[in-house]
């Protein structure tokens, strides 16, 4: 049974001549101690009753406040018993005084967060990921501005209502689809479960929510689109370079990341066949890439451009690459959204999967941790579905 004990200490007065009044908790007779932070004029405080004697409104103010703190901790200590945990006074105490600490706003603990992102970025962390986060926090702020009109929120206001309000917000008002909200919510989430290793709030709202990423099927070239793409003469020099870059990653599963900090380091020659060796930028994993003629073919185009700077091929800001390929697309015939990364769905799919390079195989050269990373990039294609079946219907001849 805990037992709580209102005190003074007579011998130690404040300047104004009060005594500061203490808490003494006890449970299993070990206690633990802390100051209210109110006082009391020594003749007034009577320590049977553990209270303030006298009408006065000071008097009355500093015992309204005493019994709303005795209620609270033992308000606490059956929270404690509820979650199935080891009472203690120590634990009783800290809980109440986490109650009564300014409260953790969620965008200033957001922002310390990416402070410490920025900080690993070239070290163990890429560039895109702290940019990720930066986009995550400035969209939160837009929430709580929209929808609370205000610039921060204590970090233990932020429930499962808030994050619900969060989600809706993103898909009516920001117009993101399910797979994009999910991302942003679960960026949110690991400034809540930085939260929760503080001790700022027992478990995270988000946990209690159910987010799940949809799978979605994105665009690749067919053999006869690539080899379309490949044949098409540009007389504008720098719709020919971007197609280049592009075919270049077709051919070689490299993400726009690893393209863009492509150097003749990274190319090394061994018993007179040319292999990309590098660590993917986003996962630091190794990949191992035979380049293929029409992939040194491009090489060998831009030459001068690998003597001048080191770089083997002129890439443009992906933003650019994007709106290029947009306007090639167009000019090609090709009605799919093309982007940088299409190049690596159609190196998975049509470059070596469609030609029976083995799944395994393909994730080392794409660089991958698992093969269930590179099930996300393949497909099965229709005509490797039929070469299959015809192999199985000679069993029946």
């Amino acid at each position: 049974m805990v037992s709580i004990l209102f005190f003074i200490k007579r011998k130690k007065l404040l300047k104004d001549g009060t005594a500061s009044i203490f808490a003494r908790v006890t449970f299993n007779r070990l206690y633990a101690e802390v100051a209210t932070g109110k006082s009391v004029m020594p003749s007034h405080w009577v320590a049977t009753k553990g209270r303030a004697k006298g009408n006065t409104l000071a008097n009355k103010q500093v015992n309204s406040f005493l019994d709303q703190m005795e209620y609270t901790l033992h308000d606490l200590t059956l929270q404690i018993q509820r979650e199935g945990k080891q009472v203690s006074a120590k634990e009783i105490l800290s809980r109440y005084k986490n109650l009564n600490a300014p409260k953790a706003g969620i965008l200033a603990l957001y922002g310390e967060h990416n402070q410490e992102l920025k900080e690993l970025v070239g070290i163990s962390l890429a560039l895109n990921t702290y940019k990720r986060h930066e986009t995550s926090m400035k969209l939160f702020q837009e929430f709580l501005d929209y929808k609370y009109h205000v610039k921060d929120m204590a970090v233990n206001e932020v429930n499962l209502e808030v994050l619900q309000k969060y989600q809706h917000y993103l898909m009516t008002v920001r117009h993101n689809n399910n797979n994009t909200t999910v991302k942003y919510l679960k960026n949110l989430g690991k400034v809540l479960h930085l939260a929760v290793s503080r001790k700022l709030i027992s478990s995270s709202p988000l946990e209690e929510m159910k987010l799940r990423i949809e799978p979605v099927d994105k665009d690749f070239l067919s053999k006869e689109e690539l080899l379309r793409f490949a044949n098409k003469a540009f007389e504008v020099q720098r719709l020919e370079q971007v197609r280049d870059v592009f075919l270049f990653c077709c051919y070689t599963g490299l993400a726009y990341v690893d393209v863009h900090s492509l150097t003749t380091n990274d190319i090394v020659e061994e018993d007179g066949r040319f292999w990309i060796k590098k660590a993917r930028h986003k996962t630091n994993v190794m990949c191992h890439i035979p380049v293929l003629k029409p992939a040194k073919e491009i090489l060998d185009k831009y030459t001068s451009l690998a003597y001048a700077t080191g770089k083997l091929l002129p890439v443009l800001s992906n933003q650019k690459m994007n709106a290029y390929l947009k306007e090639i697309a167009a000019i090609v015939g090709i009605s799919k959204e093309l982007t940088t990364h299409t190049a690596r769905h159609t190196f998975a799919t049509t470059v070596t999967l469609a030609n029976h390079v083995s799944i395994e195989n393909v994730s080392k050269m794409l660089g991958h941790s698992s093969i269930r990373m590179t099930q996300h990039y393949a497909r099965i294609l229709d005509a490797s579905i039929e070469n299959e079946m015809l192999n199985v219907e000679k069993c029946y001849e």
